[in-house]
């Protein structure tokens, strides 16, 4: 009951309602930006799947090179994910930005991965139903 107490008090807080705001907003659109560059990268993948075309494969190499810079963007040129508490020495921050670096790759192979997930399996309904074996 306390712990209910204690957050109706902080939501009661202009200050704090418009921190939680500020930084529910800014995540919301860090999601939105990456979905929609992922929507971008996969219609090209799904384009060059099914026509063939160079030109559409050299833009889903072009586009997904920008998603993965924008990807850079977020998790290593604005202010690293904290491993340490201070980074005083050049090893600790040799070893937060190899770090950063990691999820940065992390996250562009799994946002990556689940483009050419979906773009295959948008490939594949259109085969399925190109061949009169849609069940629906």
């Amino acid at each position: 009951m306390a712990s209910l107490r204690f957050w109706l008090e902080r939501l009661s807080d202009d200050r704090f309602r418009r921190s939680l705001g500020t930084r529910l907003e800014a995540i919301a659109t860090e999601i939105f930006t990456v979905l929609r560059w992922g929507l971008l990268v996969g219609l090209a993948r799904l384009i060059a799947m099914e026509t063939g075309l160079w030109g559409f494969r050299a833009l889903h190499w072009t586009l997904s090179g920008l998603l993965f810079v924008y990807l850079a963007s977020v998790f290593m040129l604005r202010p690293e994910i904290p491993i340490f508490a201070r980074t005083d020495t050049r090893r600790k921050r040799l070893i937060q930005t190899g770090v950063n670096y990691a999820i940065c790759m992390a996250a562009f192979m799994a946002a990556m991965a689940a483009i050419d997930a979906l773009a295959d399996a948008a490939a594949g309904m259109r085969v399925v139903r190109n061949l009169g074996l849609d069940p629906g």
